[in-house]
Protein backbone atom coordinates (compact mmCIF):
# COMPACT_ATOMS: atom_id res chain seq x y z
CA UNK A 1 0.00 0.00 0.00
CA UNK A 2 1.28 3.18 -1.17
CA UNK A 3 0.61 6.34 1.18
CA UNK A 4 -0.07 4.12 3.88
CA UNK A 5 0.10 6.55 6.84
CA UNK A 6 -1.78 9.06 4.89
CA UNK A 7 -5.53 9.42 6.13
CA UNK A 8 -7.12 6.55 4.18
CA UNK A 9 -4.26 4.40 4.53
CA UNK A 10 -4.18 4.50 8.47
CA UNK A 11 -7.74 3.00 8.10
CA UNK A 12 -7.37 0.76 5.56
CA UNK A 13 -3.69 -0.76 6.82
CA UNK A 14 -5.56 -2.23 10.58
CA UNK A 15 -8.48 -3.76 8.96
CA UNK A 16 -6.74 -5.99 5.94
CA UNK A 17 -4.58 -6.97 8.99
CA UNK A 18 -7.32 -7.80 11.00
CA UNK A 19 -9.26 -9.34 8.06
CA UNK A 20 -6.17 -12.25 7.52
CA UNK A 21 -4.21 -10.33 4.97
CA UNK A 22 -0.40 -9.73 4.87
CA UNK A 23 0.38 -5.68 4.65
CA UNK A 24 3.37 -4.17 2.78
CA UNK A 25 3.34 -0.72 4.41
CA UNK A 26 5.16 1.92 1.84
CA UNK A 27 5.34 5.87 2.40
CA UNK A 28 7.35 9.07 2.69
CA UNK A 29 10.84 8.53 4.87
CA UNK A 30 9.57 11.29 6.59
CA UNK A 31 6.03 10.56 6.61
CA UNK A 32 4.31 11.01 9.94
CA UNK A 33 2.65 7.75 11.32
CA UNK A 34 -0.54 6.75 13.43
CA UNK A 35 -0.28 4.21 16.45
CA UNK A 36 -2.81 2.04 13.87
CA UNK A 37 0.60 1.79 11.32
CA UNK A 38 3.22 1.06 14.30
CA UNK A 39 2.12 -2.59 14.22
CA UNK A 40 4.31 -5.72 15.22
CA UNK A 41 2.07 -7.35 12.32
CA UNK A 42 2.71 -5.56 9.62
CA UNK A 43 4.31 -7.82 6.98
CA UNK A 44 7.26 -5.71 5.77
CA UNK A 45 7.26 -1.69 5.90
CA UNK A 46 9.16 0.28 3.43
CA UNK A 47 10.29 4.32 3.68
CA UNK A 48 10.21 5.57 0.09
CA UNK A 49 8.67 7.54 -2.29
CA UNK A 50 6.27 6.24 -4.61
CA UNK A 51 7.64 7.10 -7.91
CA UNK A 52 10.80 4.48 -6.42
CA UNK A 53 8.77 1.44 -7.11
CA UNK A 54 9.54 1.09 -10.64
CA UNK A 55 13.05 0.37 -9.77
CA UNK A 56 13.13 -3.67 -8.79
CA UNK A 57 15.84 -3.20 -6.31
CA UNK A 58 12.52 -2.44 -4.02
CA UNK A 59 11.24 -6.29 -5.09
CA UNK A 60 13.20 -8.18 -2.33
CA UNK A 61 11.02 -6.25 0.58
CA UNK A 62 7.72 -6.57 -1.66
CA UNK A 63 7.88 -10.10 -2.27
CA UNK A 64 4.73 -11.64 -3.52
CA UNK A 65 2.00 -8.97 -3.76
CA UNK A 66 -1.57 -10.01 -4.99
CA UNK A 67 -2.89 -6.20 -4.60
CA UNK A 68 -1.08 -2.68 -5.09
CA UNK A 69 -3.20 0.03 -2.82
CA UNK A 70 -2.05 2.98 -4.65
CA UNK A 71 -3.26 5.57 -2.13
CA UNK A 72 -0.31 7.83 -2.23
CA UNK A 73 -1.05 11.49 -3.82
CA UNK A 74 0.46 14.94 -3.80
CA UNK A 75 -1.83 17.94 -2.87
CA UNK A 76 -5.04 16.28 -1.08
CA UNK A 77 -5.38 18.58 1.46
CA UNK A 78 -5.55 21.64 -0.75
CA UNK A 79 -1.80 23.07 -0.62
CA UNK A 80 -0.85 23.74 -4.15
CA UNK A 81 3.01 24.17 -3.50
CA UNK A 82 5.01 23.26 -6.32
CA UNK A 83 2.44 22.43 -9.38
CA UNK A 84 5.34 20.39 -11.07
CA UNK A 85 5.60 18.60 -7.91
CA UNK A 86 2.48 17.68 -7.87
CA UNK A 87 1.71 16.60 -11.40
CA UNK A 88 4.85 14.22 -11.03
CA UNK A 89 3.86 12.70 -7.83
CA UNK A 90 0.72 12.29 -8.79
CA UNK A 91 1.63 10.77 -12.64
CA UNK A 92 5.04 9.03 -11.87
CA UNK A 93 4.13 7.59 -8.69
CA UNK A 94 1.17 6.14 -10.45
CA UNK A 95 3.31 4.78 -13.55
CA UNK A 96 5.51 3.00 -10.87
CA UNK A 97 2.69 1.52 -9.14
CA UNK A 98 1.63 0.48 -12.48
CA UNK A 99 5.06 -0.99 -13.21
CA UNK A 100 5.29 -2.98 -10.35
CA UNK A 101 1.66 -4.20 -10.40
CA UNK A 102 2.71 -5.40 -13.86
CA UNK A 103 6.17 -7.33 -12.88
CA UNK A 104 4.97 -8.70 -9.64
CA UNK A 105 1.39 -9.79 -11.28
CA UNK A 106 -0.90 -7.85 -9.06
CA UNK A 107 -4.03 -5.87 -9.23
CA UNK A 108 -3.90 -2.07 -9.08
CA UNK A 109 -6.35 -0.27 -6.91
CA UNK A 110 -6.44 3.44 -8.06
CA UNK A 111 -7.16 6.14 -5.40
CA UNK A 112 -8.67 8.53 -7.82
CA UNK A 113 -10.67 12.07 -6.26
CA UNK A 114 -14.38 13.35 -6.66
CA UNK A 115 -12.23 16.62 -8.23
CA UNK A 116 -11.73 14.69 -11.05
CA UNK A 117 -15.09 15.99 -11.79
CA UNK A 118 -16.30 19.79 -12.40
CA UNK A 119 -19.43 20.98 -10.04
CA UNK A 120 -22.12 19.27 -10.00
CA UNK A 121 -24.67 16.59 -8.50
CA UNK A 122 -24.46 12.69 -8.58
CA UNK A 123 -22.06 12.93 -11.13
CA UNK A 124 -21.50 9.24 -12.81
CA UNK A 125 -18.51 7.36 -13.42
CA UNK A 126 -19.63 8.25 -17.46
CA UNK A 127 -19.27 11.85 -17.06
CA UNK A 128 -15.68 13.00 -18.85
CA UNK A 129 -13.45 14.56 -16.05
CA UNK A 130 -13.45 18.25 -16.35
CA UNK A 131 -10.94 19.00 -13.22
CA UNK A 132 -10.75 22.86 -12.43
CA UNK A 133 -7.33 22.72 -10.19
CA UNK A 134 -4.08 20.99 -10.87
CA UNK A 135 -4.83 18.64 -8.33
CA UNK A 136 -7.79 17.12 -9.91
CA UNK A 137 -6.48 17.44 -13.44
CA UNK A 138 -3.39 15.26 -12.43
CA UNK A 139 -5.58 12.33 -10.42
CA UNK A 140 -7.76 12.52 -13.80
CA UNK A 141 -4.63 12.13 -15.81
CA UNK A 142 -3.57 9.10 -13.19
CA UNK A 143 -6.48 7.58 -13.86
CA UNK A 144 -6.37 8.38 -18.09
CA UNK A 145 -3.05 6.38 -17.29
CA UNK A 146 -3.72 3.73 -15.08
CA UNK A 147 -6.49 2.46 -17.40
CA UNK A 148 -4.97 2.94 -21.10
CA UNK A 149 -1.67 1.01 -19.05
CA UNK A 150 -4.67 -1.86 -18.52
CA UNK A 151 -5.56 -1.89 -21.59
CA UNK A 152 -2.50 -2.49 -23.60
CA UNK A 153 -0.92 -5.07 -21.50
CA UNK A 154 -4.12 -7.01 -19.89
CA UNK A 155 -3.16 -6.15 -16.07
CA UNK A 156 -6.51 -5.74 -13.19
CA UNK A 157 -7.09 -1.88 -12.34
CA UNK A 158 -10.05 -0.55 -10.48
CA UNK A 159 -10.23 3.26 -9.55
CA UNK A 160 -11.78 4.05 -6.99
CA UNK A 161 -13.27 7.88 -6.94
CA UNK A 162 -13.79 8.73 -2.60
CA UNK A 163 -15.66 11.93 -2.33
CA UNK A 164 -15.09 13.93 0.67
CA UNK A 165 -13.91 11.68 3.23
CA UNK A 166 -14.26 13.20 6.75
CA UNK A 167 -13.38 10.53 10.47
CA UNK A 168 -10.50 10.21 12.43
CA UNK A 169 -6.80 11.20 11.88
CA UNK A 170 -7.75 13.31 9.02
CA UNK A 171 -5.52 16.37 8.38
CA UNK A 172 -6.06 18.58 10.68
CA UNK A 173 -6.48 21.61 8.17
CA UNK A 174 -9.76 20.40 6.78
CA UNK A 175 -13.10 21.14 7.36
CA UNK A 176 -14.13 18.92 10.07
CA UNK A 177 -11.26 18.49 11.97
CA UNK A 178 -10.39 22.26 12.19
CA UNK A 179 -14.54 23.11 13.24
CA UNK A 180 -14.06 20.34 15.67
CA UNK A 181 -11.33 21.76 17.52
CA UNK A 182 -12.32 24.78 17.72
CA UNK A 183 -16.21 24.00 18.86
CA UNK A 184 -14.53 22.13 21.86
CA UNK A 185 -12.16 24.52 22.96
CA UNK A 186 -15.18 26.98 23.16
CA UNK A 187 -12.56 29.54 20.11
CA UNK A 188 -14.47 31.28 17.32
CA UNK A 189 -14.11 29.64 14.11
CA UNK A 190 -13.49 31.55 10.94
CA UNK A 191 -15.32 30.13 8.05
CA UNK A 192 -16.38 31.01 4.55
CA UNK A 193 -20.14 31.64 3.78
CA UNK A 194 -20.60 27.74 3.88
CA UNK A 195 -23.12 27.61 1.12
CA UNK A 196 -20.83 25.31 -0.81
CA UNK A 197 -22.34 21.81 -0.82
CA UNK A 198 -20.34 18.67 -0.75
CA UNK A 199 -20.76 14.28 -0.63
CA UNK A 200 -19.46 13.71 2.81
CA UNK A 201 -18.30 10.39 3.16
CA UNK A 202 -17.14 8.45 6.76
CA UNK A 203 -13.29 7.22 6.12
CA UNK A 204 -14.53 3.79 7.18
CA UNK A 205 -16.69 2.86 5.00
CA UNK A 206 -14.44 3.87 1.99
CA UNK A 207 -11.79 1.69 3.70
CA UNK A 208 -14.60 -0.86 3.62
CA UNK A 209 -14.71 -0.13 -0.68
CA UNK A 210 -11.03 -0.38 -1.07
CA UNK A 211 -11.30 -4.23 0.63
CA UNK A 212 -14.38 -4.74 -2.02
CA UNK A 213 -12.57 -4.10 -4.71
CA UNK A 214 -9.81 -5.67 -3.99
CA UNK A 215 -11.12 -9.34 -4.07
CA UNK A 216 -14.38 -8.14 -6.23
CA UNK A 217 -13.37 -9.72 -9.82
CA UNK A 218 -16.47 -8.31 -11.81
CA UNK A 219 -14.67 -4.94 -10.52
CA UNK A 220 -11.87 -4.93 -12.85
CA UNK A 221 -11.70 -2.86 -15.59
CA UNK A 222 -14.15 -0.19 -13.81
CA UNK A 223 -14.26 3.21 -12.04
CA UNK A 224 -16.80 3.34 -8.96
CA UNK A 225 -17.56 6.57 -7.03
CA UNK A 226 -17.54 6.05 -2.87
CA UNK A 227 -19.99 8.53 -1.77
CA UNK A 228 -23.30 9.09 -0.68
CA UNK A 229 -25.35 10.22 -3.13
CA UNK A 230 -26.24 13.23 -0.89
CA UNK A 231 -24.78 17.02 -0.59
CA UNK A 232 -24.14 18.68 2.40
CA UNK A 233 -23.69 22.27 2.77
CA UNK A 234 -20.54 23.48 4.84
CA UNK A 235 -22.84 25.34 6.90
CA UNK A 236 -25.08 22.50 7.66
CA UNK A 237 -21.90 20.53 8.44
CA UNK A 238 -20.80 23.28 11.40
CA UNK A 239 -24.11 23.24 12.54
CA UNK A 240 -24.21 19.48 13.48
CA UNK A 241 -20.47 20.23 14.90
CA UNK A 242 -21.83 22.45 17.03
CA UNK A 243 -24.78 20.72 18.40
CA UNK A 244 -22.80 17.18 18.62
CA UNK A 245 -20.03 18.79 21.07
CA UNK A 246 -22.49 21.52 22.71
CA UNK A 247 -20.73 24.11 21.91
CA UNK A 248 -20.67 27.76 22.62
CA UNK A 249 -18.19 28.68 19.84
CA UNK A 250 -19.09 31.55 17.15
CA UNK A 251 -19.28 29.99 13.44
CA UNK A 252 -18.24 33.32 11.56
CA UNK A 253 -19.81 32.64 8.29
CA UNK A 254 -18.57 34.95 5.66
CA UNK A 255 -15.37 35.42 7.60
CA UNK A 256 -13.04 34.08 4.91
CA UNK A 257 -13.31 34.45 1.17
CA UNK A 258 -14.07 31.08 -1.29
CA UNK A 259 -10.87 30.20 -3.06
CA UNK A 260 -10.86 30.95 -6.48
CA UNK A 261 -11.36 27.28 -7.55
CA UNK A 262 -14.59 26.71 -5.32
CA UNK A 263 -17.50 24.41 -6.35
CA UNK A 264 -20.81 24.91 -5.50
CA UNK A 265 -22.00 21.69 -5.32
CA UNK A 266 -20.38 18.30 -5.95
CA UNK A 267 -21.63 14.97 -5.42
CA UNK A 268 -21.90 11.53 -6.78
CA UNK A 269 -23.66 8.87 -7.98
CA UNK A 270 -23.43 5.69 -5.88
CA UNK A 271 -25.51 3.06 -7.82
CA UNK A 272 -22.50 1.33 -9.87
CA UNK A 273 -20.64 0.84 -6.63
CA UNK A 274 -23.76 -0.64 -5.04
CA UNK A 275 -24.05 -3.10 -7.89
CA UNK A 276 -20.78 -4.17 -8.55
CA UNK A 277 -18.98 -3.59 -5.41
CA UNK A 278 -22.38 -4.73 -3.01
CA UNK A 279 -20.75 -1.43 -0.94
CA UNK A 280 -22.52 1.32 0.02
CA UNK A 281 -21.98 4.12 2.33
CA UNK A 282 -23.39 2.64 5.94
CA UNK A 283 -22.36 5.65 8.56
CA UNK A 284 -24.66 8.41 8.91
CA UNK A 285 -23.31 11.60 9.20
CA UNK A 286 -24.88 12.33 12.40
CA UNK A 287 -22.99 9.36 13.32
CA UNK A 288 -19.88 10.02 11.89
CA UNK A 289 -19.21 13.32 13.49
CA UNK A 290 -20.37 11.91 16.10
CA UNK A 291 -17.58 9.17 16.36
CA UNK A 292 -14.97 11.70 14.77
CA UNK A 293 -15.53 13.85 17.52
CA UNK A 294 -15.20 11.27 20.36
CA UNK A 295 -11.85 10.89 18.37
CA UNK A 296 -10.80 14.27 19.58
CA UNK A 297 -11.61 14.15 23.10
CA UNK A 298 -9.70 11.20 23.56
CA UNK A 299 -6.24 11.83 21.59
CA UNK A 300 -6.86 15.31 20.30
CA UNK A 301 -4.32 16.22 22.86
CA UNK A 302 -2.03 13.35 23.05
CA UNK A 303 -0.74 13.23 19.57
CA UNK A 304 1.23 16.35 17.91
CA UNK A 305 -0.78 17.32 14.78
CA UNK A 306 -3.54 17.81 17.79
CA UNK A 307 -2.29 19.96 19.79
CA UNK A 308 -4.46 22.30 21.68
CA UNK A 309 -5.21 25.11 20.08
Amino acid sequence: MTGAAGFLGSHLVPRLIDAGAEVCALDQPNARGWPALQRADLAATLRADARTLADPVHDRVLGHIDVVFHLAAVGVVGEMGDVRELATGNIDGTLAGLLVSQRLGSRFLYCGSCFEYGAGTRWTEQGLPAPTTEYGASKAGGWLLANAFARRTGLEVVSLRPFTMYGPMEPPSRLVPSVVRHALAGRPIDLTPGDQARDFVYVEDVAGAFMRAATTDAAVGRTFNICTGAAVTVREVVSKILECTNSRSEARFGALDYRPSELSVLSGDPTHAEQVLRWRARVSLEDGLARTIDWFRSVGTTLPEYQPL
